[in-house]
């Protein structure tokens, strides 16, 4: 990559530092808001809010997407050029009335619905684009911001116009939480959802003379036999999370259903484990039963592609340059930085500020990282904005 001429550190770091009490209120204000996936109301005042928080001349628009429109962008920049892709989510998993309150900030922590998955990372965004501005060097960036209100339900509505975007751009960064030492998010387990559906026979429950042929009892087995294949030091994980069936006491239950998830690290563990389900599935019937395997959604795998492998080295180094030591880690957990890499984008995430516990009523961010995560975002976009990956990794694989 041809080497750019970089920014004042220290005018970066000013200007962050007049930003901080502007980042805190906006910070506060979305956090406030009730965002939940389902609470369409919530998710567009959160766009909104966003929306009039761009620097001029900046605007987001909505962009239709099956059911309901969940998607909003901005392009901007140096048109004709491939843009940088920011991703971020405005929705949250709490549902109205189950923890709605504002942001409460107790050093070193900032803490509230959302504050870290992930509307500090939507913070860290705004706080970027300002200080580019104030810098008088944001027109100069080629950028294209890409805002859902689906990310904690799977992203059902907009993975797929996700993905399209990605085809068009020359990497992404995503804005999760950081690790708990700032580390940035190169690789994540994918995964996918299925439902079972057994059937059986029913009968009088008194009946000890006749074999059973109970639905539940195979889903029992059936249970048992999934949770075998857990395996840790292959990062494979299969969890039964809901389980339903019977109607009486005294009747043979007929029918049985459950919901399970499995957790991949890369495309041939997903195969692999399919497999051995459609098997489980397939034995029901030496019992007399039928079972039926139904494919759920998705996230593919973030595999580490030499794509990610080179970017992260790029922003590793400019890390540096700013005294940031800067390391990489693996996730458990899917985001939508799945969908980018799956189409062969080199994609970074985890570039929000420094998160923990969320999902939860703990959840909390470390507040001066979220400044840190600002000038950190400042000098990538930068020194990135003519940087492109030199190896082939596009795979077009479009989840489903």
């Amino acid at each position: 990559m041809k080497k750019q001429p970089s920014l004042d550190t220290q005018e970066v770091k000013a200007i962050v530092g007049s930003l901080k009490k502007n980042l805190l209120v906006l910070l506060d204000e979305l956090v406030a808001i009730n965002s939940y996936s389902h609470n369409a109301a919530g998710v567009n005042e959160v766009a909104e809010a966003v929306g009039g928080a761009l620097p001029s001349p900046l605007k987001l628009q909505r962009v239709t997407t099956p059911k309901r429109e969940t998607l909003w962008t901005c392009r901007y920049g140096p048109f004709g050029e491939d843009p940088i892709l920011l991703v971020g989510h405005l929705d949250t998993v709490f549902p109205p009335g189950t923890f709605d309150r504002g942001m409460i900030s107790q050093d070193p922590y900032l803490s509230g619905p959302g504050v870290a998955d992930m509307k500090g990372g939507l913070a860290v965004i705004l706080g970027a684009l300002w200080a580019l501005d104030r810098l008088k060097v944001l027109s100069k960036i080629p950028l294209l911001l890409a805002l859902n209100g689906d990310e904690e339900i799977g992203s059902p509505n907009s993975g797929h116009k996700l993905e399209e975007l990605a085809g068009s751009c020359r990497f992404g960064f995503v804005f999760e939480c950081g690790g708990p030492d700032g580390s940035v998010v190169t690789s994540r387990r994918g995964l996918r959802r299925y439902s079972l559906k057994i059937r059986g026979k029913a009968g009088h429950a008194g009946n000890i003379q006749a074999a059973k042929q109970s639905a539940v009892v195979e889903l029992a087995r059936q249970t048992l036999k999934l949770e075998a294949l857990n395996d840790q030091e292959a990062g494979l994980s299969v969890n039964v999370g809901r389980v339903k069936g019977g109607t009486a006491t005294n009747i043979v239950p007929a029918k049985a259903e459950a919901e399970l998830e499995v957790r991949f690290l890369n495309q041939e563990h997903e195969d692999e484990v399919e497999h051995s389900i459609q098997k489980l599935v397939n034995s029901s019937r030496e019992f007399g039963l039928e079972t039926n395997l139904i494919r759920g959604r998705a996230r593919p795998p973030m595999e580490r592609i030499p794509g990610i492998a080179q970017l992260f080295q790029e922003v590793a180094q400019i890390a540096n340059r700013i005294k940031i030591n800067l390391s990489e880690e693996a996730r458990w957990g899917a985001s939508d930085a799945n969908l980018l890499a799956a189409v062969g984008l080199p994609t970074i995430d985890g570039l929000g500020p420094v998160g923990e516990m969320d999902h939860s009523e703990d959840e909390r961010i470390v507040k001066d990282s979220l400044f840190q995560r600002v000038e950190l975002l400042v000098h990538l976009l930068w020194n990135l904005r003519e940087w492109r990956h030199n190896i082939s990794d596009w795979r077009f694989r479009i989840s489903d």
